[in-house]
């Protein structure tokens, strides 16, 4: 289900011709499917493709006697640079130099553009070197790869939404998505996928099933990071609070059992959900953005006072900005005060993030 682009090959012969190469693009652009395909070509060519989460791997699995594809998706965060990831290169940054200049390795990374141009971003120097922006006017998605991509996913659908292809950078995933659930009225998803979805939220509510409204809203509360273990095990008390607080906000009973919820994040995998490492998490970026602000909506009182800080002060402003993005929540003028003590209250413990994250 792949259409070969311009972008895809403008990657693999970057990556053929550099040691170090760093894909970028908005959520949804196709960042993720392109850095696969490029693998998969570069596997093919007698490379060892190896996926890295730790860079420390990539100092730990280098074969001077075998050529390597080190790939790294996610790149340093999703919405805004994550500090921590920062400091896991620092270490080993000058040894991953070494190793990129002897010419057996070769470093292929995808990352959020907000991301690759944050300033802090600077001291990741080998990721500066040589960046494919999948936007940029060279390589972005011509009308015909668009209309190539849409009859792959839409079949006889596509015609439907000939009208819509740039509305949104995140046009392939819409198609991707769209494919997925073809029940999906074409023509209005395409024109609006954030109403889409809040539809959809909402549907849960006038129907009343609040458990998989809840459910949703945990994956939110846990920053995208909800462990299989919080669901089945004992946990710390701060978490069991957090539970019940959500579960009070999403009309539930205080006392509801963890395993019901389980059981509704089973029934949401390949429509909302997927599951990672033993982790629920929301099937795409894109898709979490969207639910961070319909959440951060429905009930920012429990967002606020529960979730990861990080997320709040990614994704939550006091007031509108020019150039932010559409998917930050502005907080109302009655919840100010407490989002400022609950800055505060962080501040003062000396942490950026909660032990949640």
């Amino acid at each position: 289900m792949f259409i070969n682009t311009r972008a895809s090959k403008h990657v693999l012969k970057s990556i053929q011709e550099n040691s170090c190469i760093t894909i970028t693009a908005s959520s949804g652009v196709g960042k993720t499917t392109t850095l696969r395909h490029v693998a998969l070509q570069m596997a093919n060519a007698n490379y060892d493709v190896l996926l890295v989460t730790d860079p420390a791997d990539i100092v730990k699995f280098y074969n001077p006697k075998k050529k390597t594809l080190f790939i790294i998706d996610d790149l340093c965060g999703n919405f805004s640079i994550n500090q921590s990831d920062i400091k896991k290169w620092e270490p080993v940054i000058e040894d991953i130099k070494l190793i990129l200049e002897k010419g057996q390795a070769k470093l292929l990374a995808a990352c959020r553009l907000q991301v690759y141009q944050d300033e802090k971003f600077e001291s990741l120097s080998i990721f500066k070197s040589r960046g494919c922006n999948l936007l940029s006017e060279e390589i972005c998605l011509s009308k015909t790869e668009k209309e190539s991509i849409a009859e792959l996913y839409l079949k006889n659908n596509a015609s439907v939404i000939t009208d819509y292809y740039n509305l949104f950078d995140c046009f392939p995933l819409l198609c991707k998505l769209y494919h997925d659930n073809p029940s999906l009225n074409a023509a209005n998803f395409f024109q609006n996928p954030f109403s889409v979805y809040e539809a959809e939220i909402d549907k849960l509510l006038k129907k009343e099933h609040y458990t998989k409204y809840c459910a949703l809203a945990l994956c939110v509360i846990f920053n995208n990071k909800l462990k299989d273990d919080m669901l089945t095990k004992e946990m710390n008390e701060e978490s069991r609070i957090i539970f019940e607080n959500t579960f009070e906000a999403c009309r539930l009973d205080r006392g509801t059992s963890r395993l019901v919820i389980k059981n509704e994040l089973d029934s949401l995998t390949h429509t909302f959900i997927k599951k990672v490492e033993n982790m629920y998490k929301i099937l795409h970026d894109k898709i979490f953005d969207f639910l961070v602000k319909i959440y951060g909506q429905k009930i920012i009182y429990c967002v606020i006072k529960n979730t990861y800080s990080g997320l709040i002060k990614e994704r939550f402003l006091i007031e509108i900005n020019d150039d932010m993005d559409k998917c930050i929540t502005i907080i109302p003028p009655e919840y100010h005060d407490m989002y400022i003590q609950r800055m505060v209250d962080d501040w003062s413990m000396g942490k950026n993030s909660l032990c949640i994250q």
